[in-house]
C-alpha cells in the first residue's frame, strides 16, 4: 500500500459495499471524540463537560463496548485525580514517561511515522492547534483525526469514499500498529489506573473498529 495518503481517494483497485453511513458514521465519529478526549491530558484541558454530552451517542455500536461505563466513571472522578494518573504515567520524569503515550516513541521512533501523520493531516485539511501542533503523533490526536473523518464521511455531499478508504488506511497503518502494545504497558504499569481501564478498552475498540471496517472495503475483481 502507497504511503501517499492520496490512495484514499475513489480508485479502480478498491470498493465500499455493505456500510450503511448515515447508521454508523455519527456514532463512530462520537466514539473516536470521546476516545479523543479520554486520552487527551486533563492539564491542557477538563474534557469531563464535553463528554457528559456525548453519553450515548454510540450505544448502536456493538464495537463501542463499555464506552459508555468508562466516560460515566470519568466524568465523576476528580480532575485532581485525572492530572495525577495522567501524570504518573504519561509526564516526563527524569528517565522520560514511564509510558509513552506518542506512536513516535512507541516505535522506536521509526522513520517516517511523523511525516506520514502530517502528510494525512495536510492532504485531508486537518489543522493542529498550536499548542498540538509539536506532537501530531499523540494518541488523542491520531484519535481525534479519526474523528475528523468520520465526521467527514457522515457530513460530505460528495461521495464518502476518500473519507472511508482514509480511515481504514490510517488505522492500519497507525493506530493497530501501536495501541496494543501500548495499552498492554499501561495496564502493566498502573493496572488500578482509570488510564488502564481507558486504554485496554481502546485497544478492543481500534481492533474491533478495524475488523468492521475491512469488512466494508474490498478489492475489486478486474477479472
Amino acid at each position: 500500500m502507497s504511503a501517499d495518503p492520496e490512495s484514499a481517494n475513489p480508485q479502480p483497485g478498491r470498493k465500499v459495499h455493505s456500510r450503511d453511513v448515515d447508521a454508523t458514521a455519527p456514532g463512530r465519529c462520537a466514539c473516536y471524540a470521546a476516545w479523543s478526549e479520554l486520552t487527551a491530558s486533563p492539564h491542557d484541558l477538563d474534557p469531563r463537560p464535553g463528554l457528559r454530552e456525548k453519553l450515548g451517542a454510540w450505544n448502536a455500536l456493538p464495537q463501542a463496548g463499555v464506552l459508555d461505563t468508562l466516560v460515566t466513571e470519568f466524568v465523576n472522578t476528580e480532575l485532581d485525580v485525572l492530572k495525577r494518573q495522567y501524570s504518573s504515567l504519561f509526564e516526563v520524569g527524569s528517565d522520560g514517561p514511564p509510558v509513552p503515550i506518542r506512536e513516535d516513541l512507541q516505535t522506536g521512533q521509526r522513520a517516517g511515522t511523523r511525516e506520514d501523520l502530517v502528510r494525512f493531516y495536510d492532504f485531508f485539511g486537518y489543522a493542529l492547534a498550536e499548542r498540538f501542533a509539536w506532537a501530531p503523533d499523540h494518541l488523542s490526536v491520531e484519535l481525534e483525526f479519526m474523528h475528523f473523518l468520520c465526521y467527514g464521511e457522515a457530513a460530505t455531499e460528495e461521495e464518502p469514499e476518500p473519507y472511508q478508504f482514509a480511515q481504514l488506511d490510517f488505522a492500519e497503518r497507525h493506530l493497530v500498529r501501536w495501541v496494543p502494545g501500548f495499552a498492554d504497558q499501561v495496564a502493566k504499569a498502573a493496572g488500578d489506573s482509570i488510564y488502564s481501564r481507558i486504554t485496554v478498552a481502546l485497544k478492543d475498540f481500534v481492533l474491533a473498529d478495524y475488523e468492521w471496517q475491512s469488512g466494508t472495503i474490498s478489492l475489486v475483481d478486474e477479472h
